[in-house]
């Protein structure tokens, strides 16, 4: 099981809290409460009360969008760093989409009791809640126009890059995180069938460009992968 210092240290250096200042990160990091999730399991569904926002410390997470007419859709897969969640604490919403353990997962939460008494203590503390909020909307425009790409390889290459976290614009990542998908769900999310994304990932192979292990797909050439969609 994680403990809170090593979830502290992933946090502190991974995604939103990152950018934050000192101060009001220590406030965060103090009040998270850790939880333990097992492949399968929901961390929360659409339609579930409102709650904190979460973050990713440890393992993995699928986020799925259920329309009203079709099965839900596979929007995002999120990584340690990533945090989500954050629309109640705005708004007063129920849960907007379900999130799903893609692997045995330890997950952190800011109840909405902790965001209140950060803002009671600090009102200007609103600005760095709202940080969380603008950087995924950073990340739902730029994944969005990513899946616009007519090119399937150049579709591919931005989604991997996107999911590894290195893409972001303004909130990149330092280095590219291991994605834990399976080459169907990654079909999904770039709008191709296992049959087209299969031969493209073997070329990424080929090149240097990404590895691949059961479960798991490594980017291991940054840099050649972003000239494929730029070529």
């Amino acid at each position: 099981m994680t403990r809170k210092p090593g979830a502290s240290a992933v946090l502190a250096d991974h995604g939103w809290l990152s950018f934050t200042p000192p101060r009001f990160r220590a406030q965060v990091l103090s009040l998270l409460r850790l939880r333990e999730f097992k492949k399968g399991d929901a961390v929360y569904r659409a339609g579930d009360p409102p709650g904190g926002p979460w973050a990713v410390v440890k393992g993995a997470v699928e986020i799925e969008w259920p329309p009203q007419e079709t099965a839900p859709h596979l929007l995002y897969f999120g990584t340690p760093g990533f945090w989500f969640g954050e629309a109640p604490l705005i708004v007063g919403n129920t849960r907007l989409v379900t999130v799903i353990a893609s692997r045995p997962s330890t997950l952190a939460t800011l109840p909405l009791s902790a965001c209140h008494a950060i803002l009671e203590d600090d009102p200007s503390a609103w600005r760095w809640l709202a940080l969380m909020s603008v950087m995924t909307t950073e990340l739902s425009v730029g994944f969005a126009a990513d899946v616009l790409l007519r090119d399937p390889a150049k579709r591919t290459a931005a989604v991997l890059l996107r999911l590894s976290g290195v893409r972001n614009r303004v909130f990149a990542s330092s280095k590219p995180s291991p994605i834990y998908l399976s080459q169907d769900k990654l079909g999904q999310l770039a709008n191709l069938s296992r049959n087209s994304v299969g031969p493209i990932l073997r070329r990424f192979v080929a090149r240097g460009c990404i590895r691949i292990r059961y479960g798991a797909i490594l980017i291991t050439n940054e840099r050649a992968l972003s000239q494929t969609i730029a070529g």
